[in-house]
């Protein structure tokens, strides 16, 4: 399983299915890196965040293609906390150009 830096250099080994995404659907080229934020993974091109992984599903950053879907949310003191990013189909994730066009309009954004 591969290793991923978290802050102060400390490493964690990342789930099956996230290595999966980066190493074989994203071609596993040093522009995609994830990194633990939110207490999931932000998923990164080029250093600029978008999508975030959360251990079951990718919620990609808002776009012009996923404002309908379900948003991500996470809870801070009892309430809820809903970030700009979007639940996406699995189905996306197989088909290449579709996926381009999601992360392309998500750093767009």
């Amino acid at each position: 399983m591969k290793k991923i830096f978290l802050n102060f250099g400390f490493m964690k080994k990342i789930p099956s299915y996230l290595e999966y995404f980066l190493e074989d659907i994203l071609g596993g080229n040093n522009e995609f890196q994830a990194r633990i934020m939110f207490g999931e993974y932000g998923i990164f091109k080029n250093g600029k965040i978008f999508a975030i992984f959360d251990g079951d599903d990718f919620y990609f950053r808002k776009n012009d293609y996923n404002q309908q879907d379900e948003q991500f949310t996470y809870k801070m003191s009892g309430k809820d906390v809903y970030l700009p990013y979007f639940k996406i189909d699995e189905s996306i994730l197989e088909n290449k150009e579709e996926l381009e066009k999601y992360i392309e309009s998500s750093l767009d954004y």
